[in-house]
């Protein structure tokens, strides 16, 4: 819960600092690999994914670009209208499919083709030897793109950016990225209020805590596939711990229900978490207090409603793997033509998640950084995702 400061009180406006660079908290974070995820398509990841690439440019640092995706074409594939393009300078690595590298307006340099073959030719890492645009599609597979970060690193890359095409959320899975950046904006819902709704929801499922429970260290969440689910219930005589092996957590809701001996279990599963469980689960009487533990947040494949419903019923999400959500940009414009107003946007979004900071990267403002409050007298906080 939120706490008062004594004399003076934490205003209910967000905090902000707008003299500082805001990118600054993400490129000079300390991370190696930097997700860069969308919550729908024209959310303003490009405009973020640029901003990052500039100023770790500009400072030195060398640059390594991937994607789950296909990012940086001059039109989008759906609305036909004109995109971001991706800019980077001299020096840069990226990872793209060899059609895709012919078209750039950049000098690409060939250095290791992969053993990874896409649609649009094999997989590539190029170095940039003369600045310009570039496309980039690394892969729809985290197997894929882990691959390619792994090989630009060898190849002396200090940051490198991933591209989290929109449905594709597993580009922030704590294995692929140790920082994620969400980018909402306008496209995301018809209203203010839709969008902020829509970005706290998803905020609150990408950052699940993590399981600290004792029984944590006897389990090593790589061994386990997607087969595997384990039941661990407490009685008179002691701790109880069931395996399973199912065709599919999707289809065996009823089965996993059936060995619960009763209220409060944990529930390991190796792979995801459907909605469908999630429902099951809250309705039924020896599923009660159950808390569910998956990998990490990217496995949990159901809607914030499913995790509401669970939760009323006492139920509880945990993940062996945190993600680390260092930030989220907003974007006022959606491609049909709606608008908001940025600063309101920008101040909505952090008045919900306060815990996180919120970037209007255009206009070089934010909101909820670390250690800076505005503070009056007589205004009290306001309620806000935690």
């Amino acid at each position: 819960m939120n706490q008062s400061v004594s004399s003076a009180k934490i205003a209910a406006t967000p905090s902000r600092d707008d003299t500082k660079n805001p990118i600054d908290m993400v490129v000079f974070s300390g991370a190696n690999n930097i997700a860069v995820v969308g919550l729908a398509k024209n959310s303003g990841k490009t405009v973020a994914l640029n901003a990052i690439i500039k100023r770790a440019q500009a400072v030195g640092m060398r640059i390594g670009v991937a994607s789950s995706g296909r990012d940086g074409e001059k039109l989008d594939a759906v609305t036909r209208l004109p995109k971001p393009r991706i800019e980077v300078q001299r020096g840069a690595l990226v990872a793209t499919a060899e059609k895709l590298a012919m078209s750039a307006s950049a000098s690409l340099e060939p250095l290791i083709k992969t053993k990874h073959v896409t649609v649009l030719g094999r997989l590539i890492i190029y170095r940039v030897n003369s600045p310009g645009a570039i496309e980039i599609a690394s892969g729809n597979k985290a197997s894929v793109v882990k691959s390619v970060t792994e090989l630009m690193r060898h190849l002396g890359a200090e940051l490198i950016v991933i591209d989290g095409a929109a449905g594709r959320r597993f580009s922030s899975a704590p294995s692929l990225a140790d920082t994620t950046i969400l980018s909402t904006g306008a496209v995301v819902a018809p209203t203010l209020e839709g969008v902020v709704s829509r970005t706290a929801q998803v905020v609150e499922i990408l950052t699940s805590p993590q399981w600290s429970d004792p029984h944590r260290q006897r389990f090593d969440p790589e061994s386990l596939t997607n087969q595997d689910v384990v039941i661990i219930s407490s009685g008179a005589m002691g701790n109880h711990v069931e395996e399973l092996k199912v065709k599919s957590v999707l289809v065996s809701a009823a089965e996993i229900i059936r060995q619960l001996p009763g209220p409060g279990s944990t529930i390991i599963l190796g792979g995801a978490l459907p909605g469908n469980l999630m429902r099951d689960l809250a309705a039924n009487r020896k599923a009660r207090g159950s808390t569910v533990v998956v990998g990490d947040a990217t496995r949990i494949l159901a809607t914030h409603r499913d995790l509401s419903l669970l939760k009323s019923r006492g139920g509880r999400i945990r993940v062996f793997h945190k993600i680390h959500l260092q930030a989220i940009t907003t974007c006022p414009v959606a491609p049909d033509g709606r608008m908001f107003d940025a600063e309101t946007l920008l101040d909505a979004v952090a008045k919900a998640i306060k815990h996180i900071p919120v970037v209007d990267v255009v206009a070089g403002k934010t909101r909820n950084l670390p250690g800076y409050h505005e503070t009056t007298g007589d205004e009290t906080e306001g309620g806000g995702v935690a």
